[in-house]
């Protein structure tokens, strides 16, 4: 089974089609877990007129312990993360778990997003024109698949990394050196709208240049996290 996690933070405009997303998916079994962290709009009563749903409630904690509390209840072999103002194409879990099958040697395996503006708005200064392209989509979680072992060897989210923890929690999955794979293709489409957390560069750069010094001092100190003997 595959579980999928849905943080969701004041999230009533967007979250029905994330979740219509997760449900039209080619895969199944799936398991949704929808963690409200202190909503105080409709996102509750969205998440829980799906009863596919497993609706999840918490004080506002920020994103990072949000994906947390999802990993703490969740039961898939498989994990995938995907955000309330996001949304898949139908065929994203089965193409990426099937590639996990023929490659159970592999922790993850990653894809491209496309970016796309919510309706009636312009592209922001802080998204550059070449974002906007398939060509030109990174990597994020959201786009990602991961074997649970992986979360359950590198540990949580940095609930200290408001910003940026997805790139953290990579970081140090290749610390660890756990195989991953990027296959081609587009496995998320995400939103680009006025309350996005990436508009604030300042705090994005920041968060960026802590993960960053982070994980150089633990090469120097020599304490990152061997992949085990029994998955070498």
């Amino acid at each position: 089974m595959i579980s999928v996690i849905v943080p969701a933070y004041n999230g009533e405009k967007y979250l029905a089609q994330a979740l219509e997303s997760i449900l039209c998916q080619d895969y199944r079994p799936i398991e949704i877990v929808v963690v409200d962290d202190g909503s105080t709009d409709n996102t509750a009563s969205i998440a829980r007129s799906y009863r596919e749903v497993r609706y999840v409630n918490q004080a506002h904690k920020g994103l990072p312990a949000a994906r947390n509390t999802g990993l703490a209840n969740c039961t898939g072999e498989l994990i995938s993360f995907l955000d309330a103002d996001d949304y898949w194409p139908p065929n994203k879990l089965q193409i990426q778990s099937s590639y996990l099958a023929g490659h159970p040697e592999l922790g993850c395996v990653i894809g491209k997003l496309l970016n796309f503006l919510q309706d009636g708005m312009t592209r922001p200064d802080w998204i550059s024109e070449p974002l906007m392209t398939e060509e030109g989509g990174g990597w994020s979680l959201g786009a990602s698949l991961a074997q649970r072992w992986v979360f359950d060897w590198v540990g949580q989210f940095d609930v200290l990394c408001p910003y940026c923890d997805d790139l953290d929690w990579l970081i140090r999955m290749a610390e660890a050196k756990i195989p991953w794979d990027v296959i081609p293709g587009v496995f998320l489409h995400r939103r680009i709208h006025t309350t996005n957390m990436s508009r604030d560069r300042g705090a994005v750069t920041r968060a960026e240049f802590r993960i960053m010094k982070a994980h150089m001092d633990r090469i120097r100190s020599k304490v990152t996290k061997p992949l085990p003997e029994d998955r070498q």
